[in-house]
């Protein structure tokens, strides 16, 4: 016979497994709001990382081995895997945006995927969606927002001290920096070029941030465009453009294009390769000037000011390279890998 006190006790029963069931997924999972103002759901726990190409250079630096794939289109050079942290030449290839390999990315048990807040290069989150994969945006555009975005996924991955350690340490480079070109004058600064192309002949204007590193170490962007410019993100000049413009210094994205430049009889009247003021970005693991934007912009800053000006900016940029490398990526750079990273 079933009384009211089997009826009462069975039902205590179920609503205690609901209970335990219910706090087993709000310990399983949590919801965050992302860096783009998203609510995005995702587990307290993660363990597996896809990580699109923008925000690929601030995991490896906060959290290498989380990471459950490469998010390239094509493998990475082994140059470019030297100074990286060691076994993440043995990650799958996961493809890029929405080019990304589904059945992958579900085989590697991704817990959640990074892209990035720049709306108008926000890659396609549906298609990670359709196979339960969260997608959280991060700052990437300027140095200045790394800080941030250091510390915020420090907290999402629980890595709260290494993530205070990556942002103080840019806090502070980038400190010290602005105090030594601050005394800089007006009149006084470098006209800057940057070649980003192979032919040098397209460039960053100097409302683009892509081209924020000429600013932070004291110099002028050489290419003005108005504010209301298209393409200021990727502008081409002509051999008019440059004669007229003749900046002081012209940096080139690529080793290639700085060799082409000083040979090359087109560009010989220019001011820049008559003094040989032509200089190669240093550009690994990544650029250090532009593309993929990361905190090495911070390494692209120091070198530029420390280029342009020495006096001001008087610091050994083998060792300051050797402290930023072993603290962002943990490696310990020796001289042969100094040398190839700042004479491209």
């Amino acid at each position: 016979m079933i009384t009211s006190k089997h009826i009462f006790g069975r039902a205590a029963a179920i609503s205690a497994a609901l209970s335990a069931l219910l706090l087993c997924a709000a310990a399983g999972a949590r919801e965050i709001t992302d860096m783009s103002g998203r609510k995005v759901e995702v587990p307290d726990r993660i363990e597996h990382i896809y990580a699109m190409t923008h925000s690929f250079p601030l995991i490896v630096a906060i959290a290498p081995d989380l990471l459950a794939g490469m998010a390239w289109p094509i493998p990475p050079s082994a140059d470019l895997m030297h100074f990286l942290p060691r076994g993440l030449e043995k990650l799958p290839m996961l493809g890029a945006g929405k080019d990304a390999n589904l059945e992958k990315l579900k085989s590697a048990g991704v817990d959640v995927a990074f892209g990035w807040t720049t709306p108008t290069e926000q890659y396609p989150v549906k298609q990670l969606e359709r196979i339960n994969v969260p997608v959280v945006f991060i700052d990437v555009d300027r140095v200045n927002q790394y800080p941030g975005t250091f510390r915020f996924l420090g907290r999402l991955l629980h890595r709260e001290k290494r993530g205070e350690l990556l942002a103080k340490t840019l806090e502070n480079t980038m400190t010290k920096l602005s105090r030594a070109t601050a005394k800089i004058k007006d009149a006084d600064k470098a006209r800057v070029y940057y070649a980003e192309s192979i032919d040098g002949l397209t460039s960053q204007c100097d409302t683009s941030p892509r081209a924020e590193v000429i600013a932070l170490a004291g110099a002028k962007n050489a290419l003005h465009c108005d504010k209301n410019a298209l393409l200021a993100d990727h502008y081409t000049v002509d051999s008019e453009t440059l004669l007229t413009m003749d900046p002081d210094v012209i940096v080139t994205r690529f080793a290639k294009t700085a060799t082409d430049i000083a040979v090359d009889p087109r560009w010989r009247h220019l001011r820049a390769v008559r003094e040989k003021r032509v200089y190669a970005v240093p550009n690994l693991p990544f650029n250090w000037f532009h593309r993929p934007p990361s905190f090495l912009r911070a390494m692209g800053a120091e070198w530029l000011a420390n280029t342009l000006y020495p006096k001001v900016y008087p610091i050994d940029m083998r060792q300051e390279t050797k402290r930023f490398y072993r603290t962002y990526f943990g490696y310990d750079l020796n001289e042969a890998d100094v040398n190839k990273l700042l004479n491209p």
